[in-house]
């Protein structure tokens, strides 16, 4: 408990000070959040997973090397801190929400109605709740959906026949990391939209996130069409039928909430006229602790006030030290390929464009499919996102909609998590399912991600022609 105080509490420093500087746009908080971050990386890094430690050691390099070849290193220097602790506080104020989750009821009915659906809506519900739980609980619904499915996906519960067994086992992992992977297009909670209005602060939120809903419907509706397409015929009269009453109203129940944390970051974005990540900095701790606490009002309303308090302070500590590998990947994704496109010559993009006869939309296609690709190779998309929107910067020169650009960003994003064995969420998804990751990133979710590139890349240079 002492340790996580000294370690994790700095994080607490970081997250007050940031949100403040984002309020009063008071430089020295920001300098202020800056050390406290470094304090925490540092006492956290005995603790770090060897590719976390190599990401921070890379973003290290970075700052000390690349400078030199800067024109302005002085602001390049301080545009990496300031997105650093921007990143790093976005990612701790949602852990309050992960936190409240992790005792909640609903919560859990949730994810036992997904899974125990009929063969014929399994898919759909499975999908679309994986993403609507991963808005609060981000890669913490492959955890909580994964172990929900081996423990349903039993011998007994397939009728005996262990073929159905592995059959199932493919189509609910599936069906929940695609789920999971289409949040950076239809989740304003994710740390995707905050990369990208972060980088491009003229951009509206409100602007770019219809066409990323709409983006992720046209996804899952593939992967609809694709399951029901690859679904073994000759095993469905083998496969045993259940029903789950009360699962329309449950779902509804978990909906009204996402809608609830959400509705209220909109109301302090328009009260203190800040952005929707600063907005979310405010609310999504709030909306934890009044989460926490309805969870304890059985005891009474003042003791509930009491269990809450008491439950915050003692979890908070430990909760910040358990974000060490995922914020320093993070943080470290950021500052890397902020260094990396402040010193790239800011013509060299628009050349090499030129040179290979790209413009207009078919530059929106060509960052996803990058985006896609250095995925594979362990390239963080934090990383090529930083570099292609940095790079970027005025995309009318490209014949580019700014609307296009941030959409193209979310698109790489959501397929590189979906397909790349080296991401986290394939990873988790992989441990869970107790298979190797390139058999979930390629033999399970290769073909459907190949697909779904041909079917986004037509969808981008259609939207190219539309938003002009």
């Amino acid at each position: 408990m002492g340790r996580h105080w000294r370690t994790g509490g700095w994080l607490a420093v970081v997250l007050l000070a940031t949100v403040g500087y984002q309020l009063s746009d008071w430089a020295p908080l920001a300098i202020t959040a800056g050390v406290a971050l470094a304090v925490y990386l540092t006492g956290q890094w005995p603790a770090l997973p060897r590719v976390a430690k190599l990401l921070f050691a890379v973003a290290a390099v970075a700052v000390l090397a690349l400078p030199w070849f800067m024109p302005r290193p002085g602001e390049a220097l301080w545009l990496a801190m300031d997105r650093a602790i921007y990143f790093a506080t976005f990612l701790a104020c949602l852990s309050f929400l992960r936190e409240a989750a992790d005792s909640s009821p609903l919560v859990r009915r949730c994810g036992a109605v997904l899974i125990n659906q009929p063969p014929a809506k399994r898919y759909a519900t499975l999908s679309f709740g994986a993403y609507l739980i991963g808005v609060v609980l981000n890669m913490g619904v492959l955890n909580l959906l994964g172990v929900m499915i081996r423990k349903a996906n039993t011998l007994d519960a397939a009728g005996g026949h262990a073929v159905i067994q592995q059959v199932r086992q493919q189509r609910m992992f599936t069906a929940m990391l695609r789920g999971f992977a289409v949040s950076p297009l239809g989740s304003p909670l994710t740390i995707t939209l905050a990369v990208i209005l972060s980088v491009m602060p003229d951009l509206r939120w409100q602007d770019v996130l219809p066409y990323g809903l709409l983006t992720m419907v046209l996804l899952m509706a593939l992967g609809w069409v694709v399951d029901r397409a690859t679904a073994p015929r000759q095993l469905a009269s083998m496969a045993n039928r259940d029903h789950v009453p009360g699962a329309l109203a449950t779902i509804a129940r978990f909906l009204a909430l996402v809608l609830a944390i959400f509705a209220g970051a909109v109301a302090i974005e328009e009260l203190l006229e800040v952005e929707l990540p600063v907005a979310i900095m405010i609310a999504a701790p709030v909306a934890a602790i009044v989460w926490m606490w309805v969870q304890w009002l059985r005891a009474g309303w003042g003791r509930s006030v009491m269990l809450t308090a008491s439950r915050v302070g003692r979890r908070s500590p430990e909760q910040f030290a358990g974000l060490r590998a995922e914020l320093t990947v993070l943080c470290a994704a950021g500052v890397m390929g902020t260094m990396i496109a402040a010193a790239v010559p800011e013509t060299l993009l628009a050349e090499t464009l030129q040179a290979l006869g790209l413009y207009g939309p078919p530059v929106a296609v060509a960052v996803t499919l990058l985006m896609l690709l250095f995925a594979q190779v362990g390239l963080n998309p934090i990383v090529t996102a930083t570099i292609a929107l940095t790079s970027l910067s005025q995309p009318a020169v490209f014949g580019l909609a700014p609307e296009l650009l941030a959409l193209s960003v979310m698109t790489g994003w959501a397929l590189a998590v979906g397909m790349a064995p080296l991401t986290t969420s394939v990873l988790i998804t992989a441990r869970v399912a107790d298979v190797p990751a390139t058999t979930v990133g390629y033999r399970w979710n290769g073909w459907f991600t190949v697909g779904s590139a041909v079917l986004v890349s037509g969808w981008l240079l259609v939207l190219g022609w539309v938003i002009g």
